[in-house]
């Protein structure tokens, strides 16, 4: 087990943060990059003004291809009848609660330190200040922060993110409010953080460097959250709230003071961590590294690329800055070089004797084609590892073949699609976390509203947390297909006429057919469409019902086999069966 004394947990978080700082060497330099010099006028470095901001272009073209919408989840439930009890109820109030918190735009922040390095989301439960307390209760809602990769830190032995033996965050507080935390929560020492001087520990979370702000009496507090639960602590807690509900502790502490207090060096008492098995922490990434606990992100492995790309077009600008073309004319006749000086284009110069060996053209600098040649092979070559073409920025010209540009599409896809799932498992695990305080925080309350009125059939459909029922570890969380990307207008009114013609064939179908296990079928078709609830819009019980002829009206009955099942005109055995066949008699005596 982990040394958990203030000295040892301090040193872990230092070695911590310098193996992350190595890992963020390059952060700042691709964000003044990725914004240019235009965005703010301090930044006056040559160096970062590229003649091909790839950055920008890769953020903008990815970006809108995996956040552009609110999610939209799936919950599914191992036990059926739980399932009808509870797991409804949890759909509607997790894909609410995505609603309401904005996660949208949280989730469009952190894909965008995705792309740059990597995102982190914390996820919580706190009290929702803007609903007033019920039954003497405050209601709580989970909640979900960016968290900047600069403040995030990992343990550094881990050779993956679960194998992390812990991993914590920074963060900038008013000292007056910390203050007034310690004087209404007894957990923290008051007299350690009256003792910390304003400004510590400042320089941790924030950079400073062109900003002119005010001295706020503001700390740097460090939250570190340990799987390794204190057993002491886990046993308290289980027995007011059951077994399984802590995992973890969260120590609380000010890096560079260590004063004498009752909690032994932290300013806070040591927290069992009251959450998912996972920690409050989502780390989002896209590619793998073998052996390190932090991921690589599309524009680091490219980066080299890039910059060599941008070093020969620099050069190509400054080769076509250079360029002149110069008019030389014989020294003896002067009155011939004033004339050709003054006179303006296309002008007719009359010149006595003209010599033409006496007037030179004459162009100094410009660019070369060895320059033309490996810019355009450093674009090729960019294009080709990054995955981005011109089929994706929309140029699409006579140069490429058709098959050359599926191919080209085909490849970007491919990329595109383990982009997307990467962002959509970390979003799964979001849900996840949200659901575990959904189930077991009893302190949650969320109405539901309409749309909670029609899918639970109630007229007020309030969500209560706190479950407490087994089946929490069968529960399945997922994003709907294509919930997250953006669909144009044409798309969507692709889809419309396909879900009013796939309908219209499906009811025949089973009509004909009952043996085929349609439902299955329908989510298989649903899921490709971004119809996730299609078996649900045909209600086949309703149809058999309508199939079956009224009873107490002795309609005639077709011919009928040896073993009882319907006879065509041709005198052979119908797929369709007895009940619908007499259906369609009753319809067709009905009509005449």
């Amino acid at each position: 087990m982990l040394d958990l004394s203030f000295d040892s947990i301090r040193r872990e978080v230092e070695s911590a943060e310098r193996f992350r700082d190595a890992h963020l060497s390059s952060l700042r330099t691709m964000v003044e990059k990725y914004h240019g010099p235009a965005y703010r006028d301090d930044r006056t470095d040559p160096y970062i003004d590229d003649p091909e901001n790839f950055g920008h272009e890769y953020v903008s073209l990815v970006l809108p291809r995996i956040i552009h919408d609110t999610p939209k989840f799936r919950v599914k439930l191992g036990d059926p009848m739980l399932e009808l009890m509870v797991g409804r109820r949890l759909q509607v109030a997790v894909n609410r609660w995505a609603r309401i918190t904005k996660l949208r735009r949280t989730l469009e922040r952190i894909a965008t330190d995705m792309m740059f390095t990597h995102g982190v989301a914390l996820t919580v439960s706190e009290p929702r200040a803007e609903v007033r307390k019920t039954d003497g209760k405050e209601p709580y809602l989970p909640r979900v922060y960016r968290i900047s990769p600069e403040r995030f830190f990992i343990d550094p032995a881990a050779t993956n993110i679960e194998d992390a033996r812990f991993m914590g965050h920074c963060y900038a507080v008013d000292k007056n409010d910390l203050i007034s935390r310690a004087e209404q929560d007894g957990t923290w020492d008051i007299d350690a953080v009256m003792a910390i001087p304003s400004g510590t520990d400042l320089d941790e979370v924030r950079d400073d460097n062109g900003r002119d702000l005010e001295d706020r009496k503001e700390v740097a507090v460090y939250e570190v959250w340990v799987p390794e639960a204190d057993e002491s602590l886990a046993e308290a807690v289980d027995e007011v709230l059951g077994p399984g509900m802590v995992n973890g502790t969260i120590y609380t502490f000010v890096k560079s003071r260590s004063p004498a207090s009752k909690w032994e060096g932290y300013i806070r008492k040591p927290i069992p961590y009251f959450g998912p098995r996972n920690g409050p922490y989502t780390v989002f990434g896209v590619y793998t590294v073998p052996d390190d606990p932090y991921p690589l992100s599309p524009l680091v492995a490219i980066q080299s690329q890039m910059e060599d790309l941008n070093a020969h077009l620099t050069s190509v600008r400054s080769s076509a800055a250079a360029y002149k073309r110069l008019i030389m004319v014989d020294a003896r006749n002067s009155k011939l070089a004033q004339d050709i000086k003054d006179k303006p284009h296309d002008y007719v110069v009359l010149s006595e004797s003209l010599d033409k060996d006496r007037v030179m053209n004459l162009e100094v600098g410009g660019i070369t084609q060895q320059q033309v040649q490996y810019s355009a092979m450093a674009q090729d070559r960019l294009d080709r590892v990054s995955g981005i073409h011109d089929a994706m920025r929309g140029n699409i010209q006579g140069a490429a073949t058709a098959t050359e540009v599926a191919v080209a599409e085909s490849s970007a896809t491919m990329r595109m699609a383990h982009i997307k799932r990467q962002f959509q498992e970390s979003v799964d695990d979001i849900a996840r976390s949200v659901l575990w305080f959904m189930w077991h925080d009893d302190r949650i309350n969320l109405p539901l509203g309409r749309e909670g009125a029609e899918a639970l059939i109630e007229a007020e459909p309030v969500f209560t947390g706190g479950v407490r029922m087994p089946g929490w570890e069968d529960l399945e969380v997922a994003v709907d297909a294509y919930s997250m990307e953006r669909v144009s207008e044409a798309l969507v009114q692709k889809r419309a006429m396909e879900l009013l013609q796939i309908t219209t064939t499906v009811t025949q179908g089973m009509a004909a057919m009952p043996f085929v296990k349609w439902r299955e079928i329908l989510s298989v078709v649903g899921d490709s469409l971004n119809i996730p609830h299609l078996a649900d819009l045909i209600d086949q019980r309703a149809m058999q019902q309508a199939m079956q002829p009224p009873q107490g009206l002795g309609m005639a009955q077709g011919p009928q086999g040896p073993q009882g099942q319907p006879m065509n005109a041709m005198g052979e055995p119908s797929p369709i069966p007895a009940s619908s066949v007499a259906g369609l008699q009753a319809a067709a005596n009905r009509a005449m």
